[in-house]
């Protein structure tokens, strides 16, 4: 099976959970189910009715509303809702204006759009938590998406660090690999770590001057503090994520026997990294990203 059928296997699937914002705007009603389009106020009839809805109301199961509308005499039925139902096709008799029928897309509440969303249908889907502190310095404008969920794992502390892989194996050694001192934490590997503090180091001893610190804790706090130079705090988010993505990149290449970068090699990597995406947004058309360039070499 190729990479395309494979795909829209997986898009069928999502059949039952997206039919519900989906409904037609009947005009002349040719392109319009009968049974299993929602295109009356009462939704699919198919649902609402079952199977012996096409018997109670005598029109067949591959009917459009075009179809049901020609044929069908409108008749007076003891269950209620079949009644109904009767009503809802004359109400579409009387405003049948023969133009052609038109798909929209549930957009926000209950507003629908001709045009379909991935992001308002995301928004109806998903459920909804407050919004997080923290949710600044990992989402933010010209973040790399790979270091953005990096560090949202790291930040909700979900990375298969030592002292975690200790609760489901007491056999393996706790020990950082970076520096062989401590046991390897989180907080250790970011950046109180005597290999990634170097880095840390390199890259940020000159931007933050007198505010510099290695302690998780503290960093996080000077990148959600208001009042701050917008480039000068993307420059800082932007290292933080790129930083600990290289770091752990490394330890895991340590981990399973890879050759060892020096601390003044990766430190330069990164370096590279922030300066190759600071020339990347400039290029889009961003021109405050060349203050941000400027800053980034003023503090080498």
């Amino acid at each position: 099976m190729d990479n395309i059928s494979w795909m829209w296997k997986k898009i069928l699937k999502t059949r039952d959970s997206a039919r519900r914002f989906h409904r037609m705007e009947v005009k002349n009603g040719e392109a319009t189910s009968f049974w299993y389009d929602h295109w009356c106020n009462m939704g699919r009839l198919k649902d609402l009715l079952g199977a012996r809805g096409f018997m109670d109301l005598g029109i067949p199961e591959n009917s459009t509303v075009a179809e049901a509308i020609q044929k069908h005499r409108r008749r007076r039925h003891r269950v209620v809702i079949l009644n109904r139902v009767e009503e809802e096709i004359e109400k579409i008799k009387s405003a049948n204006n023969g133009a052609k029928d038109i798909a929209v897309w549930k957009s926000k509440a209950e507003i629908y759009k001709t045009m379909f969303s991935s992001k308002h249908t995301w928004l109806l889907i998903r459920k909804e938590y407050a919004l997080q502190r923290w949710s600044k310095y990992i989402w933010f404008k010209h973040a790399t998406p790979k270091y953005s969920f990096h560090m949202w794992i790291a930040t909700l502390d979900r990375l298969s660090t030592c002292d975690r892989m200790l609760r489901w194996n007491l056999a393996i050694d706790p020990t950082c690999v970076l520096c062989k001192q401590e046991v390897e934490t989180r907080n250790h590997l970011f950046f109180s770590c005597a290999y990634s503090s170097q880095i840390w180091g390199t890259l940020m001893r000159g931007l933050l001057c007198s505010g510099y610190t290695e302690r998780w804790d503290d960093i996080v706090e000077l990148m959600l503090a208001q009042g701050q130079d917008r480039v000068r705090l993307f420059l800082i988010r932007y290292t933080f994520q790129a930083a600990a993505y290289s770091i752990w990149r490394e330890r895991n290449c340590r981990r399973h026997g890879a050759k060892q970068l020096p601390h003044v090699l990766l430190a330069k990597i990164i370096d590279k990294n922030v300066r190759n995406r600071l020339s990347t947004i400039r290029r889009q058309g961003y021109q405050k990203m060349e203050k941000g360039m400027r800053m980034w070499f003023g503090t080498r």
